[in-house]
Parts: C-alpha cells; sequence; structure tokens
C-alpha cells in the first residue's frame, strides 16, 4: 500500500470514527447526498465518496464525480499533508483539477482537522 493509499485509509478512519469530524463532514455535504472527489495517480484510479455521516474510498472511475484531481501520488500526499502548497502545484502543471475546485477547501479544512486530533 503506498502512503498516500495509507493516508486515505488513515483520513477516512478517523472521520467514520469521530464525532466531530462527521459533523464536518456533514456540513461539508450540506444538503446533497455526498460529493465524489475523483484521484488519478499513477497508481491508477480511485474516488473518495463523501456523506454525512462516513468518507469511503473505491478503486475505478466514477462517471460523473464533483472534482477531479491529476498528480503523481507524491504530490498529492505533499498537498494533503501541507508539505507542498496547492496552489504552486496547480500554477506549475504537477496538480490538475478538473471540476468544481472549490471543493478542495472543505477537503483541506477536513484533514486539518484530522491531523490536528491525531498529534
Amino acid at each position: 500500500m503506498s502512503q498516500l493509499q495509507e493516508f486515505f485509509k488513515f483520513l477516512m478512519t478517523q472521520c467514520n470514527a469521530k464525532d466531530d469530524l462527521k459533523k464536518q463532514l456533514a456540513d461539508w455535504v450540506g444538503p446533497y447526498h455526498g460529493k465524489i472527489l475523483q484521484v488519478y495517480t499513477e497508481e491508477g484510479p480511485s474516488y473518495m465518496v463523501v456523506t454525512k455521516d462516513k468518507i469511503e474510498i473505491f478503486d475505478g472511475v466514477y462517471p460523473s464525480p464533483d472534482v477531479i484531481y491529476k498528480a503523481n501520488s507524491e504530490v498529492l500526499l505533499g498537498i494533503f499533508t501541507g508539505e507542498v502548497p496547492f496552489k504552486d502545484t496547480m500554477k506549475d502543471g504537477r496538480l490538475e483539477v478538473i471540476g468544481n475546485a472549490h471543493e478542495s477547501d472543505p477537503l483541506a479544512n477536513l484533514i486539518l482537522a484530522v491531523m490536528m486530533g491525531a498529534m
């Protein structure tokens, strides 16, 4: 399992187990049934389904995700852990975002809450 996959699994486990993080998921999803985030890396495609009470991760391609992230897994892991500035990777072409890039803000806030809770 790659470090990016381990990170996604850690994120999913934390969000699915903690009430404060579930509230954050519910606030993010709002009146919708959920959000779909597609990721393409050299490891292959995977997608994250975010609902009001949990996150699930699947291998493969979702037909119409809210947002698509295309990047090297190292770049994505760096973005998600805060080591690499998100905007810089878009400017220099290491990251391609297709769709609703605004979904990146609640994702970043969720990741921050998970990381702060893990310390």
